[in-house]
């Protein structure tokens, strides 16, 4: 009988390895740095994670304006309004607005509002606006790190493929 649905997609090897070795680099460097926890790295690298420099080099801009964005805008919906579902909501539409309404705005434009519906849903509520600013700031810097580190490994792995290939 065999397993004959099951066929490798091409690159999928390529995937793996660029995401569990970047996973590992942004885990152990990014928590080396005192970021205790990055997991928003370790997303980033499988969303950024492209074996063509040019499609990672795009995602690696979609994630980055993405983030701000959203970042900026739960930040100053939770510094106004505090972190209930009301401004959450309302937050999560502005973010919807700038991303269908600003000119050229990249793809992977959902991230924008998911990033608002992470950071007000974990942050403290009535923490005060330092502490939010931190927690959106570190955000982007643990997104900043992972998609670092994917867009590397494509640079990285298509200089090796031209090595390689070449006599």
């Amino acid at each position: 009988m065999g397993l004959h649905f099951i066929s490798p997609k091409k690159n999928a090897l390529v995937y793996l390895v660029k995401i569990l070795t970047g996973s590992l680099m942004a885990w152990f460097g990014l928590r080396a740095l005192g970021i205790p926890d990055p997991y928003w790295a370790m997303i980033s690298v499988i969303i950024v994670t492209e074996p063509d420099v040019s499609v990672a080099r795009a995602n690696f801009k979609s994630r980055l304006i993405n983030t701000i964005s959203g970042s900026v805008i739960a930040f100053l919906a939770l510094s106004m309004f505090g972190g209930h579902f009301w401004s959450i909501l309302l937050a999560m539409t502005l973010a919807v607005l700038v991303a269908m309404l600003w000119e050229n705005y990249p793809s992977n434009w959902r991230l924008g509002p998911i990033t608002v519906v992470i950071l007000m849903a974990v942050a403290p509520n009535g923490s005060g606006a330092s502490q939010e600013l931190h927690l959106a700031l570190l955000r982007v810097v643990e997104v900043l790190g992972g998609s670092v580190i994917a867009l590397m490994q494509s640079v990285v792995y298509a200089w090796a493929l031209r090595r390689w290939a070449s006599p």
